[in-house]
């Protein structure tokens, strides 16, 4: 029997390096194609873009693959798969020297990422069910604290030492997190496969309670990305040209980091309580509400405010998921449904930019929080409609 207890510890440290490694290098990301001679605003948009987007892409074309991979190895076997080949590749991102070379090395990292989602479907194999909301709502807490404190570092790491180094110490923290998986991290069951309960995709396309949950989270992260992308020229629109924008900006993302923080371990017990089915549109429709109103902002505090109330509610959505996936699925194609899972985060963070810079680009940008806060609350309604209540959620 797997200690979860310990597991969900040991994850939550391996998510807090892994986030704080990947998010040390997004915010310079521009800054280090102007140092690689893309200096024109049309190009350095358009290098930005097409190399952040390009490990969704890859991401999501592997994700079903390694499903297969969790069915027949186990998910900690997935993760030391994804630690390994994030580790190795960020490293050498250190020693690209041209933006094509970047590029390429943000795609094949895209073929082996999906850590934290991985990480999620371990607790979930290992966890009691009447425990898997609460333990997902703390392991939740390891990546977004990550999210808040890795900008910081690679902030402070790449004013002292440059660009190159912060790529460097990325890949180390992966792979450091690594060692924990396999010197520490139990091994999880994996479930014979017999000619009975042979496991395939189309077992899993089958059951419509898990193409909703596939919608809902590729909706969750469309959103979150869309706004979360537009948040710097928002943040300008507000505040004109001052010194200090990109920090003022990471203090938007980081207030709901925050909140995220506070909210994800008490939603994950509400959902134990009485059913991640009934708590998920829920959280979904009120999330959404609290989006709209930031787009009648008319300063940095009421912005502030309203991302602090919808990042309370933030962290319950992601864990409801993953809780209702592991329920509603048959244990033989567990790892699948979590690849198509992990597919559906990847294509949401891919859509969700895409679609907000073209709002931002020819309508306005106010009504990026219109998109992400009406496709959340129609997400409810269908989550609501097609996600039936587990009878007796604390025995389920």
């Amino acid at each position: 029997m797997v200690n979860w207890k310990k597991s969900v510890r040991i994850l939550w440290l391996c998510n807090f390096m892994v986030t704080s490694g990947l998010t040390m290098i997004m915010p310079f990301l521009p800054l280090f194609l102007e140092q690689m001679g893309v200096h024109s605003h049309h190009s350095l948009s358009l290098w930005t873009g097409i190399i952040f987007s390009a490990a969704f892409l890859s991401g999501a074309i592997m994700s079903p693959i390694w499903g297969i991979f969790a069915d027949k190895y186990g998910q900690r076997a997935n993760l030391v798969r994804a630690g390994l080949g994030m580790g190795i590749i960020t490293f050498l991102m250190a020693f690209a020297f041209s933006p094509l070379i970047l590029l390429t090395l943000r795609f094949i990292v895209g073929f082996f990422s999906g850590f934290i989602t991985v990480s999620f479907s371990y607790i979930s194999r290992v966890t009691p069910k009447e425990q898997t909301g609460s333990a997902l709502g703390i392991l939740q807490t390891g990546g977004i604290s990550g999210t808040i404190i890795g900008p910081l570092f690679g902030g402070a790491l790449s004013d002292m030492f440059g660009f190159r180094p912060v790529f460097a110490i990325t890949g180390i923290c992966i792979l450091l997190s690594l060692l924990l998986v396999i010197f520490v991290l139990e091994k999880d069951p994996v479930f014979k496969q017999t000619s009975e309960n042979k496991a395939s995709f189309k077992e899993v396309f089958k059951n419509p309670t898990l193409i909703m949950l596939f919608i809902a989270t590729f909706i969750v992260q469309a959103s979150i990305l869309g706004t979360n992308s537009m948040m710097t020229l928002f943040v300008k629109s507000l505040v004109g040209h001052v010194g200090n924008i990109a920090f003022l900006s990471g203090l938007a993302a980081s207030i709901a980091g925050i909140a995220n923080i506070i909210g994800s371990p008490y939603l994950g017990k509400l959902g134990d309580r009485i059913g991640q089915a009934k708590t998920l549109p829920v959280v979904m429709f009120f999330c959404g509400l609290l989006v709209l109103p930031q787009m009648f902002s008319h300063n940095l505090t009421e912005l502030y405010i309203w991302r602090f109330a919808q990042g309370l509610l933030l962290g319950g959505m992601w864990p409801a998921i993953q809780a209702l996936i592991h329920k509603k699925t048959a244990k033989h194609i567990q790892g699948r449904a979590f690849g198509i899972t992990s597919s559906s985060r990847f294509l949401g963070n891919l859509a969700g930019p895409l679609v907000a810079g073209w709002i931002s680009g020819n309508i306005s940008i106010i009504y990026v929080f219109a998109f992400s806060g009406i496709i959340l609350i129609l997400g409810s309604f269908l989550v609501k409609w097609k996600v039936k209540p587990e009878r007796n959620p604390a025995a389920s």
